[in-house]
């Protein structure tokens, strides 16, 4: 293994981060292996399409799936019907993690989430945040943050990252969680202004800016990542050899080089088994969130 081509499905589209992390990756795969990795985009129905073709595929190691915080997140708050995330596939590794940037708008009079929250908390219900639509990450991470935070601040969804970063330059909205790579320009132009990282820890891409946990909301943590998974009873020996092939590939230099500039932090799991319990936390976070708020999509 392997002696013939390697399918990859996914939902991300042409040109998306998952796309563009699974391509330089598979690319790196393919030259090592000499057998090509053959991408599959299948966008739309919030992932389903992709997540059951993987799932029903043979698990003999030629087709995996390459999915993300957002194939969870859908999983979680009951957008992909007919598939369990917990048990439909075997979990071969992470590959990167993205932190979220939560950024506001130059105007608004704060310079620190401790000022946001106090902001958001003296006028309820007056400030609003931009996400990249109902039930995105982006949607629930700040939702999240109102639930720890004790704030009110109103959703307004848009449909995609463009829109979202011309409204929170253009003072329509106040909040937004922004990807590093998009979000980070904005800032240092002056239109708007960082408050923190959504990760727990701080991002070695950003390491002079404080996580959203250090501004004062506990148990805030939002990531985007992406990994690796093959169908539900694939055997263990090729689950074993994707796992260390895919965890030197991304050690190289070169690839990590790459996933760097495309604003990731390069965090491989130590173990399929560490990746697995990794998928099955933010599948408990988010669905217990959902049960506890309330919160209909």
């Amino acid at each position: 293994y392997p002696n013939k081509p390697i399918r990859i499905v996914m939902s991300g589209s042409p040109g998306g981060s998952t796309d563009v992390i699974t391509r330089i990756v598979t690319a790196k795969l393919t030259e090592r292996w000499g057998q090509a990795f053959l991408v599959e985009n299948m966008s739309g129905a919030s992932g389903a399409l992709a997540a059951e073709t993987a799932a029903k595929a043979p698990p003999n190691g030629y087709t995996l799936y390459s999915l993300s915080s957002s194939s969870a997140v859908a999983a979680a708050v009951g957008q992909t019907s007919g598939i369990n995330f917990r048990t439909a596939y075997a979990p071969i590794t992470n590959m990167v993690s993205q932190p979220y940037v939560m950024v506001v708008n130059a105007a608004l009079p704060v310079n620190s989430v401790k000022e946001l929250i106090a902001l958001a908390k003296k006028e309820p219900g007056k400030l609003n945040f931009a996400s990249l639509g109902v039930g995105s990450t982006t949607h629930l991470g700040m939702e999240l943050f109102n639930s720890l935070a004790g704030t009110d601040i109103v959703h307004v969804p848009f449909k995609g990252t463009n829109q979202a970063e011309l409204a929170i330059v253009a003072g329509q909205v106040n909040v937004l969680l922004g990807g590093a790579l998009s979000a980070m320009p904005l800032v240092k132009s002056g239109k708007s202004r960082a408050m923190g990282v959504t990760s727990a820890q701080r991002s070695k891409l950003l390491p002079d800016l404080p996580t959203v946990i250090e501004g004062g909301v506990p148990g805030f943590e939002v990531d985007a990542w992406f990994g690796l998974a093959a169908p539900a009873a694939t055997p263990q020996p090729i689950i074993a050899k994707l796992h260390a092939e895919t965890v030197r590939v991304l050690n190289m230099p070169e690839v990590r080089d790459k996933l760097m500039a495309g604003g990731s932090d390069v965090t491989p799991s130590e173990s399929p088994a560490a990746f697995g319990q990794h998928l099955n936390r933010e599948m408990d976070k988010w669905e217990k969130f959902m049960k506890t708020t309330g919160i209909k999509l």
